[in-house]
């Protein structure tokens, strides 16, 4: 069909629905239909010529409404030339008749009146407005179907994307379902295999279980046999318990007694013992050396001679010795083992619940504070006193410990530096400068503390060798003529040592003051100045102080003053009668030094010959 026909057929709803069923309505239709056509022709597409020959043809009427008005409209008329006009009749035009006959009909036939005029046709232009306003409305449609029909081929697009890794994925899982599998199907063999073997090795312990069942049965007559046994040895161990009671018992009575007889042999070897000992010379002191002599006679080890020459009245040189005698001296080829093995008598005292005190005295350069504290950096052989000493203390502890002993060893270090007290272990000495120190003395345990100063566990040999480093480290000490590295103070290590023993219910509390008394100087020879000078005066009034208290104490004075100085105030209890005292006199082998090693034996003659009241152990 081409496009003026579909124009053609698409009439409007107000057309007049028209039949023809009769030869002169055809004629009268035929009228205005011509004229329609001749006043379309060449003006709009599908109109019909005045020359063109059509045919009507009955087709299908269509109802349409419109103008409250239904009518039967021709939905097509085609011409002869292939266009269509809008109506269509199913009446075919035949040849009309001759006039004879034509008069005689119309004589007999009976008109109905005219039909009044079709109505006008509307125009063409709102004919294409209303097309075109559909033609819209049916495009828009079109688009929001486009647009629907565009999401749901998105969505369906995404379904199938949706699908498609579903079905990849579903694909993977299948091929990973296949190779488990495949896997397990090998341990399934691997399995099988394995239970063969287990079933193997059942089989073999049903063999070993039925052996160890017959074991099983001589095992339970042994372990009978041995119970009875235990039995028996448990009988036989409480009768040993209640001996090795019987014995602990013995054991305490027997350590009871050793501590008295130890005691009583201190008190017979006197409160106040004095041991010598002689610095061994250096190599650059082999020039000036003086004249020494340790007689072999009895008593063995107890006797020093030194040699001054006198100058008679003929001007002849002679030589005059001086003896001397004291508890035990060593000559310079004697170790600090072997002066220690004589001084742990008094550290032995001391774990016994008494006081005790060891003091090392001499001019400056004479080896006091090698014999104390051993040199800066000691080895077990050449550890000093206060080392050895802490040492057998931790030794004693350990061995009582079976007795049911528990201890507590705690210790100050401190210097008395021109008269004032100094504390050695301040975690901060230079600020330690401004408190005010002070000695205060237990009459009850005859011990001795200083107030402010630091108190340190002595809980190992570790914490010892770490105390002792900060002391020395801290200790004032300077170059003189006569010693390069010469003391300028008293330095006190003070151990305070608590025992208890809840078997007994029974403490002991004991104390050992370790004392490095400053060196002894003449100050012609010394050549001190300055600062060193004010150091040697405070050193040498205070050992002065030291003489004076001893000196009294050997003539029994009625009073003894020890507050004339802060060394003597602190050697109060040790020097008072109730400690156990001993005095290492250190002299020097130089005759350069002989006018200050007589003085130094005359001074330990005079301690030697000191007596004071028994030590008394405090519990």
């Amino acid at each position: 069909m081409s496009a003026n026909n579909r124009k053609a057929s698409r009439l409007p709803t107000s057309r007049i629905q028209f039949v023809l069923n009769s030869p002169r309505k055809i004629k009268n239709a035929q009228a205005p239909l011509r004229k329609l056509v001749g006043t379309t022709e060449g003006k709009r597409p599908g109109a019909i010529n005045k020359n063109s020959s059509f045919s009507l043809k009955k087709k299908n009427t269509v109802s349409i409404i419109g103008n409250k008005n239904v009518r039967s409209v021709p939905q097509k008329a085609s011409l002869s030339n292939g266009r269509s006009i809008p109506f269509e009749s199913s009446y075919t035009k035949k040849a009309p008749p001759t006039n004879g006959s034509f008069k005689n009909v119309r004589s007999r036939i009976q008109y109905p009146p005219p039909p009044p005029p079709l109505p006008l046709p509307p125009s063409p232009t709102k004919i294409l407005k209303e097309q075109s306003a559909a033609l819209k409305a049916h495009l828009q449609e079109l688009y929001k179907e486009k647009e629907y029909y565009a999401t749901i081929n998105a969505q369906k697009q995404n379904e199938i994307q949706e699908i498609r890794r579903a079905q990849e994925e579903y694909i993977e899982e299948i091929e990973n379902k296949n190779q488990r599998i495949i896997e397990v199907q090998a341990h399934r063999k691997e399995l099988e295999g394995e239970i063969e073997t287990v079933m193997q090795q059942t089989d073999i312990l049903l063999v070993e279980k039925k052996e160890l069942i017959s074991k099983i049965d001589s095992h339970k007559n042994e372990l009978e046999t041995k119970q009875n046994t235990i039995k028996q040895q448990a009988e036989t161990i409480e009768s040993n318990s209640n001996y090795i009671q019987e014995l602990t018992s013995n054991l305490q009575d027997r350590e009871r007694e050793r501590r008295d007889l130890h005691n009583l042999l201190q008190d017979l070897k006197g409160n106040i013992r004095v041991f010598c000992r002689v610095r061994p010379p250096l190599p650059s002191e082999s020039n000036d050396l003086a004249v020494l002599k340790f007689p072999k006679e009895l008593p063995v080890n107890k006797r020093i001679s030194i040699a001054s020459i006198k100058i008679n009245y003929l001007g002849k040189k002679r030589e005059q010795f001086k003896d001397y005698e004291f508890d035990q001296v060593f000559d310079h080829e004697a170790t600090q083992k072997d002066v220690f093995n004589e001084v742990s008598h008094v550290v032995q005292s001391v774990v016994d619940g008494y006081n005790g005190c060891i003091f090392a005295y001499g001019q400056t350069g004479a080896g006091k504070t090698y014999t104390m504290a051993g040199p800066s950096d000691p080895t077990p052989e050449t550890e000093g006193m206060i080392p050895r000493a802490v040492g057998l203390i931790y030794d004693l502890m350990q061995n009582l410990k079976a007795q049911h002993w528990k201890f507590k060893m705690e210790g100050q270090f401190i210097e008395i530096y021109n008269d004032s007290i100094r504390d050695l272990l301040a975690i901060n000495p230079s600020s330690s400068s401004n408190i005010k120190y002070k000695t205060a003395h237990d009459e009850n345990t005859g011990t001795t503390q200083i107030l402010n100063a630091r108190t340190v566990n002595l809980d190992s040999p570790e914490t010892l060798n770490r105390v002792l480093k900060a002391a020395t480290q801290n200790r004032a000490v300077a170059a003189t003529k006569c010693n390069a590295r010469s003391s300028r103070s008293h330095s006190v290590f003070m151990i305070r040592l608590i025992g208890t023993n809840e078997n007994l219910n029974e403490t002991r509390v004991g104390s050992l003051n370790l004392i490095d008394l400053a060196g002894s100087e003449r100050l012609s020879k010394s050549e001190s100045k300055g600062n060193q000078l004010q150091e040697a005066k405070h050193i040498n009034s205070s050992l002065s102080h030291l003489k004076t208290v001893i000196e009294g104490i050997r003539k029994d004075s009625s009073h003894v003053n020890f507050r004339d100085s802060p060394l003597t105030w602190l050697l109060k209890n040790s020097l008072g009668g109730k400690a156990k005292v001993l005095m290492l006199v250190n002299i020097s082998p130089l005759e350069y030094s002989r006018s200050e090693t007589e003085s130094s034996l005359d001074f330990a003659t005079h301690v030697n010959s000191t007596h004071v009241g028994s030590t008394i152990r405090k519990n």
